[in-house]
Formats: structure tokens, C-alpha cells, sequence
């Protein structure tokens, strides 16, 4: 009798394996369809990428990457690479590539840390035990100590800290960046610097004997809001983008108009370069293989990539990058 519910229970769980397998093969097998302008398209790309659980992605790779952006920002090289055709398949290995660096391990210990803490609720008297879950995600110590100051006047038991957290950012907008149009321009070290000529920019580089570090942004770009916001606002880092680099801002929505013997066919689509903006977002396709903002990327003197870098709001990730060795 032992003998046949063994066999029985092995068979259900053979049985729920093959399923399992079969369920994976087929979404692996699935080929992703996105404009990335329809809401409708991210929400069936999360609800398919959390179903890649069954192919042996862990739970906190789903919660973390099935979100609109990121998946977005790892799909268009495979876009690109792939000619358009991507399935689910070319996403899962490119993930399982990404879950290899350090980085994504580093990064997955902050979404933890990160999790937890939206969790807990935001009251004063257990600051001192919450503190350190702030100092693991690496903000900076200026910027503890202002939240420190606004959850004494917020203490809430009944909120969370993400409650909290989101009220606190409200306020810590900067008032010029609220009221930026795309016809308004930004100043220091955030200013546009127009139609250049990445050969020129090279040369200026090496005339100031500094690397070129391109920032790829836009004026309708919330993510370059708050990374200007949150990191490059920062004195450590601004110091280092004016001192250390020869920093330069290309904006991919400026609608200037390119001067008549500048407006040239695209080696992507065949369509016709006529604004500054389609110009930089050309050259970060053709050139560096990727068309999200923010990005950053640091270039040696003969143009060759030495680091890259998206969109974090880690001061300590970015610390990182900018740190070149001598």
C-alpha cells in the first residue's frame, strides 16, 4: 500500500514538473510586441515577465524588475541587437546575464533594505532603530538629517515610512525645476549645450586634458529631474563633474532646428535629422547601442567607451562611476 501512494504522490509530482516546464516553454516562446507609448503594452509585459517565475526566476527578481522602466531599459538593446524581434526568451537570458554582475547583486540588497523600511511605520520614537536601514541605502547624511527633521513635525504610527517618505519628497522639489517647460533652458552644469560635434567635443577633452563625459538627458525626462535632483546636485559629485571631467549635456527633445547643411538622413529609420535633439539621440543609438535617459557615458581620448551609467538615485553607485583609476 506504502508502495502505490509513493507512486502516486511521485507521478503528481512529476505530473505538476511537466506542466511547469510546459507553461515556460511557451512563454519563453512568446515574441514581445511594444510601441512603449501604450500603457496597455507594459501592463501584458509585466503580467507575462512575472509568469517567468515558472522558468526559475526568483521572487525578487519579478517584484524588482516588472516594472515599466526597467524591463524597457534592458529590452531596447535587445531590440536593437535582434532587429526588432525580441521574445521572452532573449529577455529571460539577458536578465539571467544581468543577475551575474555585481552590481544587480549589490542593487537587489538595496531593494530589500528598501522594502522593508516602506514597511515599517513612521513613527519618531523608533528612529534611532530605523536609522540604520536609511544609511545602507547610501543616502547622503545631509539629506538623512533633513528627513530626520521633518519626521519629528510628521510623526505618524498609523503611516508608513513610504507615506511619509512621499509627502517629504513633495517638498524637497526644487522650485525652478517644477516650472521648466521644454522652452525654458537649464543652467549650470546642467545646461544644454546645444549643436556640437561629438568629434569636437573630443577635442576640447583633450585640450583640457579631462575625460569627456557625455549625459544624455531631456527636458520632458522626470528620471533626469531627479537624478539631477538627488545625485548630481550633490557638492561631492558636482565637484567632480566640474573639476575632474569635461561634462557635457545633450538634450534629446531640443527642438532647435539643425542648420540645412547639417540635416542628414538617419541610419536607423531613413528619416530625415532636423532638430539639435534627433541629432544627439542619433549619435547615442548609433554610437553606445541604447536610447533611454538619463545616461551617462565616460569616453577616453580616442572615443572609446570606458564606463557607462542609467538612471539611480545611489550617491554611492555614482561616486563609483565617476571614479576612474589613475
Amino acid at each position: 500500500m506504502k508502495r502505490i501512494l509513493l507512486i502516486i504522490i511521485l507521478f503528481q509530482f512529476l505530473t505538476e514538473i511537466s506542466h511547469s516546464q510546459t507553461e515556460c516553454e511557451k512563454i519563453l516562446s512568446e515574441e514581445i510586441n511594444l510601441t512603449f507609448s501604450e500603457k496597455s503594452d507594459l501592463d501584458i509585459l509585466n503580467g507575462t515577465f512575472s509568469k517567468l517565475i515558472e522558468c526559475g526566476l526568483e521572487q525578487i527578481d519579478v517584484d524588482f524588475l516588472a516594472n515599466g522602466p526597467i524591463l524597457a531599459t534592458l529590452l531596447v538593446p535587445l531590440i536593437s541587437e535582434n532587429n526588432g524581434k525580441v521574445t521572452y526568451q532573449n529577455l529571460f537570458d539577458k536578465i539571467i546575464e544581468f543577475k551575474k554582475t555585481p552590481q544587480y547583486e549589490k542593487t537587489i540588497e538595496l531593494f530589500k533594505i528598501s522594502n522593508e523600511l516602506e514597511k515599517r511605520k513612521a513613527d519618531i520614537n523608533n528612529w534611532e532603530e530605523d536609522k540604520p536601514l536609511f544609511q545602507k541605502l547610501q543616502v547622503s547624511s545631509d539629506f538623512t538629517d533633513k528627513f530626520y527633521d521633518y519626521l519629528k513635525e510628521h510623526s505618524n504610527p498609523e503611516k508608513t515610512y513610504k507615506e511619509v517618505f512621499a509627502n517629504f519628497r513633495e517638498t524637497q522639489k526644487p522650485k525652478q525645476l517644477e516650472n521648466k517647460s521644454n522652452n525654458q533652458e537649464f543652467d549650470g552644469i546642467f545646461k544644454n549645450a546645444g549643436n556640437v560635434n561629438y568629434e569636437d567635443l573630443l577635442k576640447k577633452s583633450i585640450e583640457l586634458k579631462r575625460p569627456l563625459l557625455l549625459y544624455f538627458t531631456g527636458y520632458a525626462c522626470v528620471n533626469a529631474r531627479k537624478i539631477e535632483h538627488y545625485v548630481l546636485s550633490d557638492n561631492s559629485i558636482k565637484e567632480k563633474l566640474k573639476n575632474e571631467f569635461y561634462f557635457v549635456n545633450l538634450y534629446v527633445d531640443d527642438k532647435k532646428c539643425l542648420p540645412e547643411n547639417e540635416r542628414t538622413e538617419s541610419k536607423l529609420n531613413g528619416k530625415s535629422l532636423k532638430y539639435v535633439g534627433q541629432k544627439h539621440s542619433e549619435l547615442q543609438e548609433t554610437k553606445f547601442k541604447n536610447n533611454y535617459q538619463p545616461y551617462f557615458v565616460i569616453l577616453d581620448k580616442n572615443g572609446n567607451k570606458i564606463k557607462e551609467q542609467g538612471y539611480t538615485t545611489d550617491i554611492k553607485l555614482f561616486e563609483d562611476f565617476l571614479n576612474l583609476e589613475k
